[in-house]
């Protein structure tokens, strides 16, 4: 009997340090929420502060801050692309098709790449520093394009077919016994 009493008391002392453990836990569940709202509290007055003083809301609000050790994907530089673009197409004797210049640029498999190319393509020609015959692009004043394909237009028969050989054919049209199929790019 003597033994069935101890251990009865010693069942209640480890109920009623159990008891004491949870709360406590209580106590630095709510310490720890108290100091997290605190947080959050200083971070708001922070970025309202921020907001009067230099104007739109931050776009990194209410985001983690994350290390720049490459934890992170980063956003890629595309500063100087339009340039890059244009030193391609001038360095390229005959012109050079969308998918060559991205491949030059090391922006094959850059999805957001491709647009960004295929706008700066655009920008370029709309601002008449280079010129597109079919899917080829020219630097502007270029020989190629002023002395031979300037009497040929893409996409029309041309009428001195029976006088141009294979090599003889703008870049944006297939040689004979091509398919067309090798650089079609999308």
């Amino acid at each position: 009997m003597a033994l069935k009493s101890a251990l009865n008391a010693e069942m209640k002392r480890l109920k009623g340090d159990a008891k004491g453990l949870e709360k406590k836990r209580a106590e630095i569940t709510a310490d720890i929420d108290r100091k997290i709202a605190e947080n959050a509290k200083k971070q708001e007055m922070l970025q309202e502060f921020m907001d009067a003083t230099f104007g739109a809301k931050s776009k990194a609000s209410g985001r983690k801050v994350v290390p720049s050790d490459g934890t992170r994907r980063k956003r890629r530089n595309r500063k100087g692309v339009k340039q890059r673009v244009l030193r391609v197409i001038s360095a390229s004797s005959g012109g050079i098709k969308r998918n060559a210049i991205l491949q030059e640029l090391n922006m094959g498999s850059d999805r957001a790449g491709h647009q960004y190319v295929s706008n700066t393509l655009r920008a370029l020609f709309d601002e008449g520093q280079i010129e597109k015959r079919g899917r080829v692009y020219f630097p502007k004043g270029s020989g190629e394009t002023s002395a031979a394909t300037s009497n040929i237009e893409v996409g029309s028969p041309s009428d001195s077919a029976e006088d141009t050989s294979p090599s003889d054919t703008p870049s944006g049209e297939s040689s004979p016994g091509s398919t067309g199929f090798g650089s079609v790019s999308h």
